[in-house]
């Protein structure tokens, strides 16, 4: 099929922009729901942690979406003749979404987990590829009328509703409507609901404009000694890339079968470590020694000519980002990588056992981690955004960058408190007065909701116990928030423009990668002690917390010596 570029869309209508929050909520509700919410439902099902870390793999779909989004552009979807290629594929991807919901719903994970997770893993597959489709139809379709900045406000409405209507009503629904004898019992429920809203996401796509497209003007040739030069390096990294992809799904499925109850057959544990070691060597280091040799090559990295060929894509994806932070930076580019793949590696390390923890562990609600994570910890992370971009203005931007991640690192400490009971957090509380405070501002909250005659808010246990959570959560997302504005002001100062979305993205899925790679560990590491009570595993989660701080400590002497770097370099520019 000929390749075009977008130009006007059918229409201007400004209804366009109130559709585009539509479609910010399609996009945004199914990744609250399985990259978030899951790990309630698996919870309150009784599954273990392990089960709970492998599951959360899935959401490496959303990190390496960039590397299948060519696709989009050459694949013919369904109806393309009658309702566009754009809309054909968010339409579909839209579908797959609302039956995978339903597919989850039909599956209880305690009885057959498997057919539970690949209903999980295609929807989350399907989530992914849909947000690149919404993407690109947002740029094609802005206009005068329908400005793209608008367009994405836009879009970020409609997301972030969708997060509190996947997190904050899924938790609060989830009490109201279980069971005493089974607190599972309202997620089936809840997701048939959640598969309708999809649905209706469907009517929100067939409503907007399909945007108009002409052919692309002739791709300029690249020269065939630079063309053989991408061939005979990209493609053995992507058949890795593809490969590690499906060892990982491999291994999660064959993770979540039961294990045999005399012991015998293969050792998924060791396989699973021993396959880690080669997937990163092969995700990672690979292309990065690649990109050591291809730096030293003229030509190798021309951009803008305007081929479509897959492997130019793929080229200008993964080896060309990579080797141009090693052209400019060149040994330099080692410990800048390092940085921008271990910042924020403390949190997400264990950011999937996050409820698991404040369920299993600290006995708290799905009513309180509504209230405390999926409402006073969102307003957190944006007030940390601002902070960071407050001090950013303030000390610049090293200072800055160390800062969070001295912040990001420490703040895993709070949660060690939490595991061995809170004494030093409630200490805090009662010396600073913010216990009462929050015991004020939380008790007038639910007791003015329940005045309505409302019960959204009954399965909340107000006390001391939430109290010590939402400050927690709080001072941990302030933390995230200012860690994350900080990486993107320091990661965006580096990349080079001609890169910078691809840089971006792949720095980002890399990090996510060694962040996520390791989670069924870790719950491998807190179920061993299961039988010992809880007790035991809160002290087995203090030490992974603990872990992730030292992690943390990784990031800030890396920080420092990134700030070293650029002081030494100032002179010579």
């Amino acid at each position: 099929m000929t390749e075009a570029i977008a130009v006007a869309p059918v229409s201007k209508d400004r209804r366009i922009i109130w559709l585009m929050a539509a479609l910010g909520f399609g996009s945004g509700l199914p990744y609250a729901l399985l990259a978030g919410t899951l790990g309630n439902w698996l919870t309150n099902a009784g599954l273990s942690f392990a089960t709970i870390g492998v599951l959360s793999w899935i959401g490496l779909f959303y990190a390496f979406k960039f590397l299948w989004a060519p696709m989009f552009e050459s694949l013919v979807p369904p109806f393309i003749s009658t309702i566009g290629r754009r809309r054909a594929w968010m339409a579909a991807c839209q579908a797959v979404i609302g039956l995978c919901l339903l597919g989850m719903s039909a599956f209880d994970p305690r009885v057959n987990i498997s057919m539970f997770a690949l209903f999980a893993a295609l929807g989350a597959f399907a989530s992914a590829s849909q947000d690149i489709v919404i993407d690109a139809w947002r740029i094609e379709t802005a206009n005068d009328r329908a400005p793209l900045d608008v367009l994405s406000t836009q879009y970020q409405l409609g997301y972030r509703l969708a997060a509190l209507v996947g997190g904050a009503v899924a938790l609060l629904a989830a009490d109201i409507y279980a069971t005493p004898t089974d607190k599972a019992a309202a997620w089936p429920g809840i997701f048939v609901g959640m598969a309708v809203l999809m649905a209706l996401t469907i009517l929100a796509t067939l409503a907007v404009p399909e945007p108009l497209l002409q052919p692309r003007p002739p791709a300029k040739e690249i020269p065939a000694e630079t063309s053989k030069l991408r061939r005979a390096t990209v493609i053995p990294i992507a058949l890795g890339w593809l490969l590690s992809g499906l060892a990982l799904l491999s291994l999660m499925f064959l993770m979540l079968q039961p294990k045999p109850a005399d012991g015998s057959g293969i050792d998924i544990g060791k396989l699973r470590d021993s396959a880690t070691i080669w997937i990163l060597l092969i995700t990672i280091g690979a292309p990065i020694a690649v990109s050591f040799w291809l730096a030293r090559k003229p030509g190798a990295l021309e951009i803008g000519t305007g081929s479509r060929h897959f492997v130019d894509v793929l080229f200008e994806r993964v080896l060309a980002p990579l080797a141009d932070i090693v052209q400019r930076y060149w040994l330099w580019a080692i410990p800048m990588l390092l940085l921008a793949m271990t910042y924020r590696i403390a949190d997400s390390i264990w950011g999937s056992f996050a409820s698991p923890f404040y369920l299993a562990i600290l006995q708290h609600s799905n009513s309180d981690i509504a209230l405390a994570s999926k409402m006073f910890g969102v307003v957190a992370t944006l007030v940390g955004i601002a902070l960071g971009g407050f001090a950013l203005t303030l000390i610049g931007r090293m200072p800055t960058l160390i800062l969070g991640a001295i912040l990001a690192s420490i703040t895993n400490l709070l949660y060690v408190d939490l595991a061995h009971g809170g004494a030093g957090t409630q200490a805090f509380l009662d010396a600073t007065g913010l216990g009462f405070v929050l015991s004020g501002i939380l008790d007038n909250f639910v007791h003015a909701i329940q005045a309505t005659g409302a019960t959204i808010f009954d399965g909340v246990k107000l006390g001391p116990g939430l109290n010590q959570l939402v400050i927690v959560i709080i001072m941990e997302n302030l933390a995230g928030g200012f860690a994350s504005a900080v990486a993107i002001a320091w990661l965006s100062s580096i990349v080079n423009k001609n890169f910078a979305i691809v840089q971006y993205a792949l720095l980002s899925s890399l990090a996510m990668l060694i962040g996520v790679i390791f989670r069924p560990k870790i719950g491998e590491y807190i179920d061993a002690v299961k039988d010992q009570g809880l007790p035991a595993q809160a002290q087995r989660f203090a030490d992974v917390f603990v872990f992730a701080a030292w992690i943390g400590v990784i990031a800030v002497a890396l920080a420092a010596l990134e700030w070293w770097r650029q002081s030494r370099a100032k002179p010579s520019a």
